[in-house]
């Protein structure tokens, strides 16, 4: 893609959108009307389960199977044709992305007068190096009547990551210490980046990891197999991002993937369409005033899946604040290449050696994106 071209186009929306509604809305597309799972079915698991498909995970690649055991029962696994080898090589991320889908779950369970008894690795945890074909966790339903709802139920639905840029508003000291005490009770440790100083070093670090990410053409494919260049990508697939989660909607975005961010360009030259993801960091963790890390002790598989959980609620927290969120994962990925810039941000944020760092996430204020796609429950049962 050529940016200068790009910028030149996008600078012509103003000319589209003068053209009146009826041809910006010929220029939406499919995927302007959120392609998201039905919720109404007859079982409550796969009710549940439509509900949980929409939490946050990696890449959007949805990486969960499902099995129905008895009449109450849930087996959650990892897909493993849903993975991303070349930037999470020992899974990590794919785990906290279960997480994220059981928390997700137990919410919604509440909300229909259920409990989710939720047992990890029924049949054994395996390592944090490996990936078995063994369920990460046993979900058994049970209802209760006396169950609270969870507040956080409605933010399910509108709860993402939003990867544009913030304005410069900051959070309030109410707000960051809510956040804060949502790792309250756990074995988990959420530490804000607070000093001018501090924030800098971040964004210098989230900057170059990028740019560490973007020099391997088999991690650059890995991204763009899961963007999503057109509406016929959005309805074939249902899964993945694209334009739009990153704000260029409308007739912007249909000007883009009309004649310059195409497949075709990107797989043909992908260290030019990584050149733009260089530049797209820049610009958005510039504009973040907010920085938060998530800590554990160990790097078990099933402290990362206990993180995920940890994570999407702090997400779902934010997004009833109205607070925007977005991971940037990068600089944690266990990749040869990332390791010593790894250790280095460690080193600068005083994290032991021994402590992993599970989650980095940029916090702020911004105008909602569109929803992100989602598969149906069926594609995911086993």
């Amino acid at each position: 893609m050529n940016r200068r071209n790009f910028i030149k186009v996008m600078g012509t929306g103003a000319v589209v959108l003068a053209a009146g509604p009826v041809v910006v809305s010929q220029m939406s597309g499919a995927a302007s009307a959120a392609l998201r799972p039905t919720h109404t079915y007859t079982d409550i698991r796969k009710t549940l389960l439509s509900y949980a498909m929409l939490c946050p995970n990696p890449h959007n690649i949805q990486p969960w199977k499902v099995a129905l055991e008895g009449k109450d029962t849930i087996l959650l696994f990892v897909d493993s044709d849903r993975l991303l080898p070349q930037t999470d090589p020992i899974h990590r991320q794919i785990h906290i992305g279960q997480g994220t889908f059981i928390e997700s779950l137990a919410i919604a369970a509440t909300h229909f007068g259920v409990r989710a008894n939720v047992h990890y690795f029924p049949r054994g945890e395996y390592s944090h190096q490996a990936l078995e074909d063994k369920p990460v966790a046993a979900i058994t339903l049970q209802r209760d009547e006396s169950i609270t709802p969870d507040p956080l139920f409605p933010y399910l639905l509108t709860r993402q990551s939003n990867k544009t840029e913030y304005t410069h508003e900051l959070l309030s000291d109410i707000e960051l210490s809510q956040i804060i005490n949502t790792a309250t009770g756990s074995d988990y440790s959420i530490e804000m980046v607070q000093s001018d100083s501090d924030k800098a070093a971040m964004r210098g670090f989230l900057n170059q990891a990028m740019f560490i990410e973007e020099q391997n053409a088999d991690r650059s494919m890995e991204t763009i197999n899961m963007f999503r260049f057109n509406d016929k990508e959005y309805v074939q697939h249902r899964d993945g991002f694209g334009l739009a989660q990153n704000g260029v909607t409308g007739a912007k975005r249909w000007l883009a993937e009309t004649f310059f961010v195409t497949r075709s360009a990107a797989e043909s030259d992908p260290a030019r369409f990584g050149k733009e993801g260089i530049k797209l960091t820049e610009a958005v963790t510039k504009s973040t005033q907010h920085f938060a890390l998530l800590v554990s002790k160990n790097n078990t598989r099933k402290t990362q899946v206990e993180i995920g959980r940890l994570y999407n609620r702090i997400n779902l927290l934010t997004a009833s604040l109205g607070i925007a969120q977005h991971p940037m994962s990068q600089i944690l990925q266990e990749y040869k290449d990332m390791l010593p810039l790894q250790q280095e941000f460690k080193q600068y944020f005083n994290v032991p050696e021994t402590d992993t760092v599970q989650m980095v996430f940029r916090l702020g204020k911004a105008k909602p994106t569109p929803e992100s796609p989602r598969r149906e429950v069926r594609d995911l049962l086993i």
